[in-house]
């Protein structure tokens, strides 16, 4: 080309600048999600705070219809069934057949920080005749049950 035809060449104007309003669809996609969740999260929270307190005292009461009062062996014989009550509520019918260390171990499998020896009166004690519980020992007993339920959320 000619230096004299390129000059007579119109060159393409440049395009309008993009306006900032009316935003893109994406952002008002952006701003109805947000906005909702915005608006359901305290409702969320709040229905998640409810189910674990509910959670927390169902756990309390899964113990608390055995007597204190019953002797050791007893008292041993009705945990170990509310236990297994409660697995076959919740459809795991065949850990109710197990017993001794079997059922110790399927306990302390199912959640990983179980103390094992606070659960050992379930294995160990539960089908001697004589047996005998400290005041602590129940207690260590109850609470790690306790967070067992909790755990498996029965």
């Amino acid at each position: 080309m000619e230096p004299t035809l390129q000059t007579q060449l119109t060159h393409p104007a440049m395009p309008p600048p993009i306006p900032w309003w009316p935003p893109a669809p994406g952002w008002w996609l952006l701003v109805i999600g947000v906005l909702l969740i915005a608006l359901l999260l305290p409702w969320l929270l709040r229905y998640a705070r409810r189910r674990q307190r509910r959670q927390q005292r169902r756990s309390w009461r899964v113990m608390a219809d055995v007597p204190t009062d019953l002797p050791d062996a007893l008292w041993l014989a009705a945990i170990n069934t509310r236990i297994k009550q409660l697995l076959i509520q919740r459809g795991d019918v065949a850990a109710t057949r197990l017993f001794g260390e079997a059922w110790l171990d399927y306990l302390c499998s199912r959640y990983p920080g179980t103390e094992r020896q606070a659960l050992q009166p379930l294995a160990a004690d539960l089908y001697r005749p004589q047996v005998e519980l400290s005041q602590a020992q129940r207690q260590a007993l109850l609470a790690e049950l306790r967070r067992w339920v909790r755990h498996h959320d029965v």
